[in-house]
């Protein structure tokens, strides 16, 4: 097979090779342009988003008085890690900035729902759901959160803009709680910013401990002021009344001794009796027994024993 070349005349090939080297050259410095400029816009949006990242995080906290920052730390009795967390909990959506306490109360009304059902559930076993429902209500409830903030006096620490009508029923109602010091005798309703502000604190300290609820729970019981509310001596439910029958049937289909009863204390309260009992039963582990509350009848103290065995072995 023969194969035929054509060979192009050097007058060609001067003419083609200069052409052909000129747009080379100006298609790599149009590369080379339009390389740099890209480059420029980058960097100029890295450097614009990490001036605008440093100022939400590190100036955020610098541009808070930090007699701000250590009086509410005082109040929380808790010293902030990230003092960013701080400042977001007490700005209002008003100053128009990228944080308000928004995000941190969602988390934080989660979190002290759920530090206070865990904390009466464990210490009151006597209470049924609806019961601990209530004494949560009592705990965490918005004019609850407000007398708490009210009493703080954590009004003082809200940052917030044009916000004139809500400054001023925020002073109304603290200086109606200062008079009356009891939400259920206050005229003046209660704001939702001081309730909003309770809670985004305590989002703020449950990030700040790595989401630790314990260590929340421990920090924010005082702040809430728990010890105010309290199960009554005389609580009673409708449980407890069958609770001796309750407990000799489970003591029969477990084939455990009958429930014994012991009369511990009989005493002449003013004008009436009261009695505790206690009572005991033998089961496959051992013997176990528990002591009743202080009741006015000799049956209710015997089914307040009952009942409160009845919770122990559940």
């Amino acid at each position: 097979m023969e194969h035929h070349f054509t060979q192009l005349d050097d007058g060609a090939s001067a003419d083609v090779k200069p052409a052909s080297n000129f747009g080379a050259a100006v298609a790599t410095v149009l590369l080379a342009l339009l390389l740099q400029i890209f480059w420029r816009c980058c960097r100029s949006i890295c450097h614009n988003h990490v001036k605008k990242y440093k100022f939400s995080s590190s100036s955020a906290a610098a541009n808070m008085d930090p007699s701000i920052i250590a009086a509410v730390e005082k109040i929380l009795k808790y010293t902030f890690k990230d003092k960013r967390l701080l400042k977001e909990a007490l700005t209002h959506s008003s100053c128009r900035e990228d944080m308000s306490y928004e995000r941190l109360e969602f988390i934080g009304d989660a979190a002290l729902g759920l530090a206070v059902a865990t904390y009466f559930f464990c210490w009151e076993p006597r209470l049924n759901p609806d019961q601990l429902t209530l004494f949560r209500i009592k705990s965490v409830s918005n004019e609850r959160l407000a007398l708490v903030a009210a009493r703080h006096e954590l009004d003082r620490f809200v940052r917030s803009k044009d916000t004139a009508p809500l400054n001023r029923n925020v002073r109304e109602y603290v200086k109606a709680v200062k008079q009356g010091d009891d939400h259920k005798n206050l005229t003046v309703r209660s704001p939702d910013i001081l309730a909003a502000i309770v809670e985004a604190l305590a989002g703020a300290v449950y990030l700040d401990l790595n989401f630790d609820l314990t260590k929340l729970w421990t920090i924010f019981k005082d702040v809430l002021m728990i010890d105010e509310i309290t199960v009554p001596n005389d609580f009673e439910s409708s449980e407890i009344n069958g609770a001796q029958t309750e407990l000799y049937g489970l003591c029969g289909k477990r084939n455990w001794g009958k429930p014994v009863y012991s009369l511990v204390k009989a005493d002449r309260c003013q004008y009436e009796m009261k009695y505790v009992y206690s009572v005991e039963v033998e089961t496959d582990a051992g013997v176990c027994r528990h002591k009743g509350d202080e009741k006015s009848t000799p049956k209710d103290a015997r089914n307040s024993a009952a009942y409160l065995l009845l919770r122990s072995l559940q």
